[in-house]
Order: structure tokens, then C-alpha cells, then sequence
């Protein structure tokens, strides 16, 4: 019996790591720029890095291994293995960004944090139990799972609007062509 390769995963980890590596640069960039409370047009553009990587590498899946159509079903599920993928090397960077890279980034995200607690008018006392909780939530490996998760589910929901406009499926009563009598 012969073992058969799956290409739907094959080119889903292709494409996510593609992806994946895409993001990574970007926040590498965003963090040379000294920023650790990014604006939110920071999100905007990490929105349509992943929602073109959705559309770039479905659109090629489509195109390359099925012979240019696809359900909605398998574009959904192609979609969002893509950001699975691509969520793991993003989580990967995040834990060597905390470990290796900048140690203290957890530290200058806390104070970010506390002054924003500042400044929406919280007392000592609430500014202190919030940061006791945020800082439970702040090892690396924490933040990379809840990454992963995110981004999952961001995943699955920009596939849901994807898909909807890649699906390229077979007619269902499809005339077959008659020969031409000259």
C-alpha cells in the first residue's frame, strides 16, 4: 500500500509559513521603531497581512493542486490551517522576542499598562489588582498559546469572508458540448 502525501497540508504549512514570516517582519520592524503600544493602524496592516496571505495561498491551493476549483467548505478549512501555521511561527518569535531578544519587553509593556490605568482615573487600589492579574498572564509561553488561539480564531473568521469569493465550484447541471456539424 502505497502512502499518500495530503498537498491540502503541504501547501496550508507552505502558505503559513509564508505568512507567518511575513508578520514576524512586520513586527520586527514596529518594534525597532521602539513602539510597545501600537497605534491602531499597526492592526489594520497585521489585518490585511493575514486576510492577502488567506487569499494569496488559497487562491494558489486552488489554482496549483485542484485544478482551479474549490468548495467554500475546503477553502474555510485551508484558511484557517494557514494562520494555525502561521500563528505557530508567530508564536515562536513571540517567546524568542521575551526570552532572547528583549528580556524587558514584558517589563515596558507593564509600565504601558499602568500608565493607561493612570490615566483612565483607576485608584491604587484597582490599578494594582489589574496589574497583579495582567502579570500572571505575561510569560512567554502563556502569550504564545493565547496567540496561537487568537489567531486561529481571526483565521477563521477573515476565512469565512474569504472563501465566500475563492470558491470556484464545478457547475451542477453542466450541457455537455455538442459537436459542431458544418
Amino acid at each position: 500500500m502505497e502512502s499518500k502525501s495530503n498537498p491540502m497540508y503541504k501547501s496550508a504549512m507552505t502558505s503559513g509559513l509564508f505568512l507567518g514570516i511575513a508578520l514576524v517582519v512586520f513586527s520586527l520592524i514596529i518594534y525597532m521603531m521602539g513602539v510597545v503600544k501600537p497605534p491602531f493602524w499597526v492592526s489594520l496592516v497585521q489585518y490585511l497581512i493575514i486576510i492577502g496571505g488567506i487569499v494569496y495561498g488559497t487562491k494558489k491551493f486552488r489554482d496549483e493542486d485542484l485544478g482551479g476549483e474549490i468548495s467554500y467548505s475546503k477553502a474555510l478549512g485551508f484558511g484557517i490551517l494557514i494562520c494555525i501555521f502561521a500563528s505557530v511561527i508567530s508564536g515562536i518569535y513571540t517567546v524568542l522576542l521575551m526570552t532572547v531578544i528583549d528580556p524587558e519587553f514584558v517589563n515596558k509593556m507593564m509600565a504601558v499598562l499602568e500608565e493607561e490605568y493612570v490615566k483612565a482615573g483607576l485608584s491604587e487600589e484597582q490599578i494594582d489588582a489589574a496589574m497583579k492579574m495582567v502579570s500572571k498572564m505575561q510569560s512567554p509561553i502563556i502569550m504564545a498559546v493565547t496567540n496561537v488561539i487568537g489567531f486561529a480564531f481571526m483565521g477563521t473568521i477573515f476565512s469565512l469572508i474569504t472563501s465566500a469569493f475563492i470558491k470556484k465550484e464545478k457547475p451542477i447541471f453542466e450541457t455537455p458540448s455538442e459537436p459542431k456539424t458544418e
